[in-house]
């Protein structure tokens, strides 16, 4: 009896699954639903123009829009990381695409609402003449009832705008279980676990596709009338008047979701079956339940589970903070990562505005350059620098070297393109210097605009009796000189940030080499909540403010109302555009040096013990290919 070895209970018997269900069925449909999130997360982007027209929304309102989404997910994206536990997965990821269909449908409603915006000629410019009439004219001619005409427009505008905002916070938190809940229910359900990162890169990597499909789609609708069919003759396509349909998108996205969500609430809650009462087990049971004091029984390490609540959870995560904080290379990678997401949360968010104002392009066709500069330099070089970092896998102080480098040729990117771009259409009647932006206020000695002579001249106010009309018609919206300078702007922009990016991977890969396996999943979930937190939710709000501060001209259908700005300071936008994003990725590079001089005198956990190398290259290989596909989608979102 002493001689006899242990006792050893066998594993459970992996069965095949008994439906038609898999882990591939699974990924396609999540590839489909992450699919539509991207598109989506894109079109917001390339559609915000039109809805800054629609609803006098300005860029600082519009950048706040944006922050909402991120303020949901950020929230929601903490919390399903402990409620999910040993929940129904994939049922929890239906429910986040039903939700994220609704917050669609929910985004198109001040069109319902509201309705779509009337071209009739008089009503379009009534709230004009008498802004007009106030501030130029004759004040004694404005008409008794449009302090209550704009008081319902006001109201109009304030309603959208919070519909608006509700849609966007509960698109944020229902994209939550997409990016994590789901990723967890494919490697679970994994029999052969070298398929993982493989499988988690391909829906990883949807999201630096899918938003070539968001620009595309923002830019076919902004070609339609917000009314789709009722057209004004007098309204051109690059009119400051002009409105895309914009609810279309919305509509369509909302549709899909409901598609890809129905296929997810017919998955079982573990694809991998185990016979956990074979003949076999209870045999061995039986035998051993009367001798278990003479023989160790070893039980497998997978049958013995944690029972921990959520709230010891919670505090043993919160006990790991201080030691995550105190650890300097990873403290200012963090700090790195934080201001290198204004990147792609402040510069890519307002360029479609940008090229559409500072070249005077359509807003499709802006949305088209925007998509060109973002996802065919950014997206592409992401995913090339990742297949780089994975074939040489070389070590987390050479690869900051790397990133030092690239981020440096962003900054001199930006300084550049502060100096490529066109003036603003001239305004006869609009002299800079007798406006009191800060006061909305015209010089009341203008007079109106009788016997003018214009030749190609932009009039704020042409009135009547205007010769230049040579007995034909004066057509509204801005007359501005072809500037094809936009043509070296792209092709810079796309060059420098194609080059700037290859190594953006680098910050996710330092955070999790410079942590011991057992914190990475908190390390990397605190990185993104402070990049959130501190990047990607402030850096609209931002970015708006400072150009709201270069409008010459606002779009203001009633006195003392801003709504959105039709005439920018093209010099002074291009400049605070660039030098602004110069300003955040020279203090992302700073910050990586910074953590560059920290991992010189830093040991970095994988160099602790010379017996913790064995494995360390296929884990490595493992871990290049999981950073690849987490980069690519922390540089998207």
């Amino acid at each position: 009896m002493q001689n006899e070895p242990p006792i050893l209970l066998p594993r459970k018997r992996k069965l095949s699954p008994k439906n038609i269900f898999s882990v591939e069925c699974f990924l396609v449909t999540m590839l489909f639903v992450i699919a539509v999130q991207g598109t989506y997360l894109a079109y917001v982007v390339g559609i915000l123009t039109n809805l800054e027209r629609r609803f006098g929304i300005s860029s600082k309102k519009s950048g706040a829009l944006l922050s909402f989404y991120d303020i949901g997910h950020t929230v929601s994206v903490v919390l399903i990381g402990f409620l999910a536990n040993d929940k129904h997965l994939p049922r929890i990821t239906a429910v986040g695409v039903i939700v994220s269909a609704a917050s669609m449908f929910v985004l198109a409603l001040p069109m319902v609402l509201f309705g779509t915006q009337s071209f009739d000629e008089s009503s379009m410019s009534q709230h004009e003449h008498e802004y007009i009439l106030k501030n130029i004219c004759d004040p004694s001619r404005i008409t008794n009832d449009s302090e209550q005409n704009c008081k319902i427009q006001e109201n109009e505008h304030f309603l959208a705008f919070c519909i608006l905002v509700i849609g966007q916070i509960l698109a944020g938190i229902a994209a939550a279980p997409f990016n994590t809940v789901a990723y967890v229910y494919v490697d679970n359900n994994l029999a052969d676990k070298t398929k993982s990162p493989f499988y988690l890169s391909l829906l990883s990597s949807m999201y630096a596709f899918a938003p070539a499909f968001g620009f595309a789609l923002s830019a076919g609708v902004a070609q339609l009338s917000t009314t789709i069919f009722d057209v004004s003759s007098s309204v051109t396509i690059n009119g400051d008047e002009w409105i895309g349909a914009w609810w279309l998108g919305f509509i369509i996205f909302g549709l899909l979701y409901l598609v890809g969500a129905i296929p997810l609430f017919f998955f079982p809650k573990k694809l991998l079956q185990y016979d956990s009462n074979s003949f076999e087990m209870q045999q061995l049971r039986n035998e051993c339940s009367h001798n278990h004091n003479d023989h160790e029984i070893a039980v497998p390490e997978n049958d013995v589970q944690s029972h921990e609540t959520f709230c010891e959870q919670l505090k043993a995560a919160f006990a790991e903070f201080p030691g995550l904080i105190k650890n300097p290379v990873f403290t200012s990678m963090i700090i790195g990562w934080m201001f290198g997401s204004y990147l792609t949360s402040g510069y890519s968010t307002y360029l479609p505005k940008y090229i559409e104002t500072q070249f005077g392009r359509s807003a499709s066709l802006a949305d088209t350059y925007a998509g060109i500069v973002s996802l065919g330099s950014i997206a592409v070089s992401t995913a090339l620098g990742g297949y780089l970092l994975a074939k040489f896998n070389p070590s987390p102080r050479k690869a900051l070297l790397f990133l030092i480098a690239s981020w440096s040729i962003i900054v001199i990117t930006y300084l550049i393109g502060a100096i490529v771009g066109c003036d603003e259409p001239r305004v006869k009647q609009l002299l800079i210097d007798t406006i009191a932006i800060n006061e909305e206020k015209f010089d009341d000695n203008l007079k109106c605009s009788f016997d003018c002579q214009c030749n190609q001249v932009n009039l704020f106010n042409p009135w009547d009796l205007c010769l230049c009309a040579d007995n034909g018609s004066v057509e509204s919206g801005l007359y501005m000189d072809e500037c094809n300078t936009i043509f070296i702007y792209v092709a810079m922009m796309f060059t420098g940030l194609f080059f700037g990016n290859l190594f953006f991977m680098t910050t996710m890969m330092v955070v999790l080499r410079s942590v011991y396996d057992d914190q990475k999943v908190l390390a990397l979930s605190f990185a993104s909540c402070i990049t959130n937190i501190m990047g990607f939710i402030p850096a609209p709000i931002i970015f708006g403010w400072i150009i709201d501060e270069d409008c010459l001209l606002w779009h203001s259908r009633c006195p003392h109302d801003h709504a959105n700005c039709v005439i920018y300071d093209n010099k002074a936008f291009r400049q605070s555009l660039h030098l602004t994003s110069a300003g955040f990725q020279t203090f992302a590079v700073i910050s990586v040096i910074i953590c560059y001089l920290f991992s010189r005198k830093f040991t970095f956990p994988e160099e602790e013990k010379e017996e913790e190398v064995y494995g360390d290259y296929n884990e490595k290989q493992v871990d290049s290919f999981t950073l690849q596909s987490h980069a690519i989608q922390s540089v998207l979102l």
